[in-house]
């Protein structure tokens, strides 16, 4: 499918360069699997919920980000409910699971899915989600990884494809293992 769509391409690349001054219709970007760069701006949104123990903390709040990617259909603002799960060790820092539910709003349609991340040992946050594409986004799905969700300048990285998305289950990270 891709070598049909990378010949096409060029077919229509090579015409565009030949004589008779037509005007050539441009490529729709949306019409293609695509590489994804670009920034998540997130913060909390709302008022956050906090239980808890000496050895575990369990915090429940609302998220909102700001998308910027250089495919536009992946950019907007993204609202997330956020489960984060921190167990203390005796060492000075916190352990902690995060993950939920997000819908990202596009300028055709929306992104629905989940994500999830773990703090890792620098004290950076990976995050990574799976959305499936709504209205004009029908049968599009977008992965995405961002190596550290809490350093405002990281980059995010994904691929907008037609398909569904890989298998991902509604309760990562607390799948039981088989």
């Amino acid at each position: 499918m891709r070598t049909l769509r990378l010949s096409l391409a060029g077919t229509l690349i090579l015409a565009s360069l030949g004589v008779g001054g037509g005007a050539m219709p441009s490529l729709a970007q949306t019409d293609l699997d695509t590489y994804v760069t670009g920034t998540m701006d997130c913060g909390l949104a709302g008022e956050m919920t906090v239980v808890g123990d000496a050895s575990v903390s369990l915090k429940k709040f609302p998220g909102e980000c700001v998308a910027e990617f250089s495919d536009p259909r992946v950019s907007g603002t993204s609202e997330s409910d956020i489960t984060e799960v921190c167990f203390k060790e005796a060492a000075t820092s916190d352990a902690c699971i995060l993950w939920g539910a997000t819908e990202l709003t596009g300028p055709d349609g929306t992104w629905v899915g989940t994500w999830t991340a773990v703090h890792d040992e620098s004290g950076g946050l990976p995050t990574w989600s799976v959305v499936q594409g709504t209205g004009a986004y029908e049968g599009w799905t977008f992965v995405s990884l961002t190596p550290d969700q809490l350093n405002a300048g990281s980059r995010t990285f994904g691929i907008v494809y037609e398909g569904p998305p890989p298998p991902w289950s509604e309760s990562l990270p607390l799948a039981p293992a088989e």
